[in-house]
């Protein structure tokens, strides 16, 4: 006598695992999602810092302008002896905004909406 599975049973389990995934799947892709924001708005954070740090230093905004004269505020994670500008999840680049007699900042527009800041209620 053959042991095994029947067609039903096989169809069974197929749904059973379909269900599964459209359960999961969606929660899976929201969490993902919330942490590259998250991850988007700490690199942001640290871009303003490095920003500031830098016009400590050289007490001239003209010379903190640019990302790559931020480089040096950024920690080096890989051991090449400059620091490592922020990469954004989402692989949009990032960009500073302002002027040299009020100051730079990164560039918020680029990556998040008006009034869509995460974490602005914390």
């Amino acid at each position: 006598m053959k042991r095994g599975f029947t067609l039903v049973e096989l169809l069974v389990v197929l749904v059973i695992i379909g269900i599964l995934i459209a359960i999961i799947l969606p929660n899976a892709l929201r969490a993902i999602r919330q942490a590259n924001t998250k991850q988007c708005a700490s690199n942001i954070r640290s871009i303003d810092t490095a920003a500031q740090l830098c016009f400590s230093e050289n007490r001239n905004w003209a010379a903190c302008d640019s990302m790559s004269e931020l480089q040096p505020f950024f920690p080096d994670e890989d051991g090449d002896g400059l620091g490592d500008l922020p990469v954004c999840p989402f692989g949009v680049n990032y960009t500073l905004t302002g002027n040299a007699t009020n100051g730079y900042r990164a560039d918020r527009a680029g990556h998040f909406a008006p009034g869509n800041w995460p974490d602005q209620h914390n």
